[in-house]
């Protein structure tokens, strides 16, 4: 069991900055942690990761000094519980559009009393029963992991009052991507319509003393100003500002 760095940084007011990984593949999460990203998101909505190939991320985030964080294909507790038990330290649950929802992505993520997570004395995240006393790991583990619920539609904008009264969430993140489609903008992240929303939305999470989180390259400062505090890229964004930089060394341009 270890401390949670980005709950210790956020608590602090210091944004953390993660990557995103859609990719089964432990010895790119490793590299990611050395280039000094505070977390890795391990996609298993999107891609192809499953619970087996979670733990040797999870164990490459902890070689690598890095906090992991899952975001799993549904928030049935079931689905959390699994990834939980490798060992990450937070879930970051999609498409959380109600009170109710948030509710039951804090009851799948804690334990007693804040919770209702299934108990196990054998799994990774309690060391296979080697981590100390039961009742001591769920405490531990009640305190450093981390809890993020998704806002990425136009119902979860409207119920946001509702959802940001709802206990044991530390991050409230803006989807807008998905919240472009709901908008009736598919793809169109950047459209005028859509910033409008996103803003509005992180304006509204920050005024209620809560952590906003965000996904953006280019505009990051702009968001840090706005006092969101809980950022990711993604891979595909990473390659494409190296290849661009690569090229641009070399004089051409390709891409």
């Amino acid at each position: 069991m270890r401390k949670n760095q980005i709950k210790e940084k956020l608590a602090a007011g210091t944004p953390v900055y993660g990557a995103m990984v859609q990719f089964p593949d432990p010895d790119l999460v490793e590299i990611l942690g050395y280039a000094g990203f505070d977390w890795i998101l391990i996609d298993a909505e999107h891609g192809s990761i499953n619970e087996n190939d979670c733990l040797g991320m999870v164990r490459a985030c902890e070689l690598a000094n890095t906090t992991s964080i899952v975001r799993p294909p549904t928030n049935h507790p079931e689905i959390i519980m699994r990834f939980l038990d490798c060992g990450a330290q937070g879930i970051q649950a999609p498409r959380v559009n109600t009170a109710e929802d948030a509710r039951a992505v804090v009851d799948a993520v804690k334990y007693h009393p804040a919770g209702k997570r299934g108990v196990t004395s054998s799994s990774r995240s309690v060391r296979y029963g080697f981590g100390g006393s039961i009742p001591d790991c769920m405490r531990f583990s009640n305190a450093e992991t981390l809890v993020c619920v998704m806002i990425e539609e136009l119902e979860a904008v409207r119920n946001l009052p509702q959802i940001l009264r709802v206990d044991g969430v530390d991050v409230f993140f803006v989807g807008g991507g998905d919240l472009a489609q709901t908008m009736g903008f598919p793809g169109k992240k950047s459209a005028p319509e859509v910033h409008k929303v996103v803003c509005e939305t992180i304006d509204r999470i920050v005024a209620a003393g809560k952590i906003a989180g965000y996904s953006c390259e280019e505009e990051t400062r702009e968001f840090v100003r706005r006092g969101v505090r809980y950022f990711h890229t993604g891979m595909t964004p990473l390659m494409k500002f190296a290849a661009r930089h690569f090229w641009s060394l070399v004089g051409e341009q390709r891409i």
